[in-house]
């Protein structure tokens, strides 16, 4: 699930040269996706990791040269209920976290069992690494792989879009719609981010 502000841009200007420390992190995020890497998504309850709990794990083993060769998810079994406006968002209700969910310990050592070390890209990384954080200080198991955010590489590729959220960027690369299901949105994730890799490895 991701959540972000658009950032406005004057008409016509250029898209500003990235810092130091930006133009690195773009350079690694390059480079791991030569593969093999993952691409990985939360739902959560909310937007708070004081009060909102990871609801679904996601992600898929992508190796070299883009192929995708494995998949992970799994619904957690929360301690509150599913708020009704969640329920609404991604299709996942009380009555599916009842029948199919595991507890957050057991769904967070499965999806880390999945990504082994391999760099983990994420659209809006920062909004995923807290409730992974959070997570991590909850079960007591570390979360410690190298992350990138799609969002990011997504801004370098496209300036000149006027937002990049993942149902826009989907349209623009000619993927498949989220449908902030987790698994659904790693796949369009997925393609997003390969589009993005090869726009600016040819820029």
């Amino acid at each position: 699930m991701s959540f972000f502000y658009r950032r406005t841009r004057a008409n016509g200007a250029a898209p500003a040269r990235p810092a130091p420390r930006a133009q690195a992190a773009l350079s690694d995020a390059l480079q791991a996706l030569g593969g093999p890497f993952i691409v990985a998504d939360l739902e959560t309850t909310g937007l708070s990791t004081a009060s909102c709990e990871i609801l679904e794990f996601a992600a898929v083993r992508v190796g070299e040269g883009g192929a995708l060769e494995r998949e992970y998810t799994q619904v957690v079994r929360t301690r509150g209920s599913v708020p009704p406006f969640i329920s609404r968002l991604t299709g996942i209700t009380q009555a599916e976290v009842d029948r199919d969910g595991v507890p957050v310990a057991q769904a967070f050592s499965s999806f880390l069992a999945f990504v082994e070390d391999l760099p983990v890209f994420f659209h809006n990384a920062s909004f995923d690494r807290r409730f992974l954080s959070a997570a991590a200080d909850l079960t007591g198991l570390p979360f410690s792989n190298a992350t990138h955010c799609t969002l990011a590489l997504a801004r370098r590729a496209w300036p000149e879009l006027p937002s990049h959220k993942l149902d826009i960027l989907a349209r623009h690369v000619g993927a498949s719609q989220p449908t902030h299901r987790a698994l659904a949105d790693v796949r369009t994730t997925v393609a997003v981010a390969l589009a993005a890799s090869a726009r600016l490895a040819a820029s």
